[in-house]
């Protein structure tokens, strides 16, 4: 069975896990979408784009350097092709032609499965292609979050939901918010579980700093619930006068922190609102006490999986798919989504340095039994007719 795996450079942390599961069940083709916007995303760092063509090789995208790094997870891969759109709008007429010459270029594979981990506008040139084959589609978030809505990437979904022969999500909660928003679709949907970003390990420091802080970390938006958390930090100070609090991360759709609350305690809070590279990242994480994410609303989490890949215990709210892989006083705490619950349970994992024993139950590793299951599950998606 020949596979073509596309998704994009923001999900680069999640496919290097997911394609370990299938990589040698089939034949994979992995193309991987970049952008001027996404050309700095999770674990991928490319300083420009110019003098690259629209289907490159990724020694020559990434450098040889960078890709030595990346190739033993793709040992076993029959191609990886990077797909370079340079044009800053997701929808035209240049990503329509760019995606129809994508489809042509396809041809000479022979594909029997068209496996998308992302659904991109500027996909929607393969239409005309993917007629005629099956098509799996993975959603990583299948409604929205809030604040976040727009209406270029609802288009995509227009065009390829009907051609879907499998849905796959991250997370039995995405599954079913799926099911809630689209009755109208009857086709299988299947939910994989996420593994933790590996590749974050290689920049963890020999021994284990001491935590020195509570981090956010993340894209800031309104749906990451920072608001909740500035409310709930003045009751933990109450108890923990001292404890500092890092929030990290570049805001998003306009988001924006607010300062007079970060004002009134200018000792314990500190906000690093801009991009961060993986390597400094992975160190304000390995330097943290526990991680805090005080969401409205989620569907699976990458800060999870890269949290829990940096051995960090994950203090979260009772949303989305965060049940499904924390569980409170075990491997993590769960608050309600309001700033009494994410103060209590905040106080909670610092009483007693209780968060260094949750800690000890966090998975940081590639989970073979996972992979095996999610593998039969993405194959189950691939056979369906």
């Amino acid at each position: 069975m020949v596979v073509a795996y596309y998704t994009s450079t923001n999900f680069m942390d999640v496919i290097l896990e997911t394609i370990q599961s299938v990589k040698d069940k089939v034949e994979l083709h992995v193309f991987i979408e970049i952008t001027n916007q996404s050309k700095n995303a999770t674990i991928i760092n490319v300083d420009s784009l110019e003098g690259m063509n629209f289907i490159e090789k990724p020694e020559k995208l990434l450098g040889k350097e960078k890709w030595a790094q990346f190739k033993p997870y793709f040992e076993g891969v029959a191609s990886v092709h990077f797909i370079v759109h340079k044009n800053k709008r997701s929808l035209s007429f240049k990503t329509l032609k760019l995606a129809y010459s994508l489809g042509k270029y396809l041809k000479k594979y022979k594909i029997d499965v068209f496996h998308f981990d992302t659904i991109s506008p500027r996909a929607i040139g393969l239409f005309s292609y993917l007629k005629k084959r099956k098509v799996v589609i993975a959603l990583h978030d299948p409604v929205p979050h809030s604040g976040e809505d727009n209406w270029r990437e609802d288009v995509p979904n227009f065009v390829f939901y009907r051609l879907a022969k499998s849905f796959i999500f991250y997370s039995k909660f995405a599954a079913d918010q799926f099911k809630q928003y689209y009755a109208q679709f009857k086709t299988p949907l299947l939910a994989i579980k996420l593994q933790p970003y590996t590749f974050n390990k290689r920049y963890l420091s020999a021994q284990k700093p001491t935590g020195k802080y509570i981090l956010f970390f993340g894209r800031l938006s309104y749906y990451k619930g920072i608001d909740l958390l500035l409310e709930a930090i003045p009751k933990v100070l109450e108890k923990y006068p001292d404890e500092k609090f890092i929030i990290a991360g570049k805001p998003s759709f306009g988001y924006e922190v607010d300062q007079k609350a970060i004002e009134q305690f200018p000792k314990n809070i500190e906000v690093v609102s801009r991009y961060l590279s993986t390597e400094e990242l992975v160190q304000m994480i390995e330097n943290s006490k526990f991680i805090v994410c005080p969401y409205r609303d989620a569907t699976q989490s990458g800060v999870l999986m890269t949290s829990y890949a940096a051995g960090k215990m994950v203090l979260a709210t009772n949303v989305g798919s965060f049940p499904e892989y924390i569980k409170d006083g075990v491997n993590g705490l769960l608050a309600e989504v309001t700033p009494e619950s994410i103060a209590q349970k905040i106080i909670e994992g610092l009483d007693n340095n209780q968060y260094l024993q949750l800690e000890a139950n966090v998975g940081h590793d590639y989970s073979p039994v996972t992979g095996n299951e999610n593998a039969q599950i993405l194959m189950q998606a691939y056979q369906h007719t």
